[in-house]
């Protein structure tokens, strides 16, 4: 079954106020043309909610306070209010993940919060061969788990005895982030090497720019992403076979920094690759929807609201510019992600067909909590532009999409 899926903004005024009744199709528009100056903080001690598209990213990035409606918010201000701070606590999602591809290989990893259960993940994808080396690990209430304070600054790290370490640094004085990942081995069934990988990777936060959005999920939820790909990486890894190095500069890396209050049943689509076009620029791009498809638990008899406006945290970085785009089309066979997909905007910016050749898969279901998680990595071909009507032509660029619900 073919399936369309349209990324965008739909009014929320039409939803409950339980913060378990409100679809994650239903998010806040974002129509506007440059981003507004960024505060210093997300969440003003008055409790107001800086929202929109921002020039630079957040230094504290506190959505912790944010006055967010929830089941127990009548608890605030009494005696109970211990349990509100800790239920809120609980409601907060997290993530930093980083990618880094070269001619020879492609690498992820990520360290998720998810209130009660801390998660990472770390694989790599020879592209010569085909060989993928996964690593994934639990940590039930996030023990071993620490955030960085900001999607500039601090450390993001993920440590478990027999397991390994996940470290993601960020130093925006010194304009690089770095990557350390120590994984051991496994045998028996699931038999796979040791993974060890270093990285360097610039953001000076211009050229490209990161895109930094707040938006209002659904009324009184938010959420902060800081996202950027096409920046300039370089280092090692080795597993196994696989031995790969690169100077600064050969490797292109991806961010993707979240935090914010989801709806407990949340659907998207994603597509993200940082590389360089056939006349050798560095470009990049985001691509995201948000909107039930047809199959996924509890999803309505169709495909969710409709929307007209804007997709929040999609992107494109050609030279010298992020330019944000309003919303984007995902086609591809909803029973055989490893047909190709096709993604394209309403404005002509984006006209790309994706080839995958593997993937990363996760189902997870024990009752209240769902995670129905597929990322097909493969390579990009087709045309971006800019509102100018600059082409630029791609062509065996590596990345990655995604199709997951989760009930969380």
């Amino acid at each position: 079954m073919s399936y369309s899926f349209l990324g965008g903004a739909a009014s929320c005024s039409a939803w409950g106020a339980s913060d378990d009744a409100v679809p994650s199709g239903c998010y806040s528009a974002l129509t506007m043309v440059s981003p507004l100056k960024s505060p210093r903080r997300i969440v003003d001690p008055d409790g107001t909610v800086h929202v929109g598209w921002f020039d630079g990213p957040f230094a504290e990035t506190n959505l912790s306070e944010a006055p967010i409606r929830h089941l127990l918010s009548p608890l605030r201000g009494t005696s109970l209010a211990f349990v509100e701070r800790a239920y809120r606590r609980w409601r907060l999602k997290r993530w930093h993940y980083t990618s880094v591809v070269t001619d020879r290989t492609f690498f992820a990893c990520a360290v998720v919060d998810l209130g009660y259960m801390g998660n990472a993940f770390a694989y790599v994808v020879d592209r010569q061969t085909g060989e993928k080396h996964e690593h994934n690990a639990l940590a039930p209430l996030g023990r071993g788990l620490t955030m960085a304070t900001s999607s500039t600054d601090g450390r993001t790290c993920f440590r478990k005895p027999g397991w390994g370490q996940i470290e993601l640094d960020n130093d925006s004085a010194a304009g690089l982030r770095k990557v350390s990942v120590q994984l051991e081995g496994q045998i028996g069934r699931d038999k796979k090497p040791p993974l060890e990988a270093r990285y360097e990777i610039r953001d000076t936060g211009s050229d490209p720019a990161g895109l930094i959005i707040v938006e209002e999920s659904a009324p009184q939820r938010w959420l902060y992403t800081h996202k950027c790909y096409g920046l300039e990486a370089g280092g090692f890894l080795r597993s196994g076979d696989i031995d790969d190095q690169v100077a600064l500069g050969e490797g292109n890396a991806g961010l993707d920094f979240n935090c914010g209050y989801r709806p407990r049943q949340t659907w998207w689509n994603w597509a993200a690759a940082g590389g360089h076009a056939k006349g050798g620029e560095r470009i990049g791009f985001n691509l995201t929807a948000h909107r039930p498809w047809l199959g996924a638990p509890g999803a309505p008899a169709g495909r969710g609201p409709s929307n007209e406006e804007d997709a929040g945290d999609c992107a494109l970085w050609l030279p010298g510019r992020c330019i944000k785009l309003r919303r984007v089309e995902f086609e591809y066979e909803l029973g055989d992600l490893m047909k190709p997909w096709w993604l394209r905007d309403d404005e002509g910016l984006v006209d790309l067909r994706f080839e995958p050749q593997g993937q990363r898969q996760d189902d997870v279901n024990l009752g209240l909590v769902v995670s129905q998680f597929h990322q097909p990595y493969g390579t990009f071909s087709g045309t971006v532009r800019s509102p100018e009507g600059d082409v630029f032509e791609l062509s065996d660029v590596f990345g990655v999409t995604e199709q997951h619900y989760a009930l969380w």
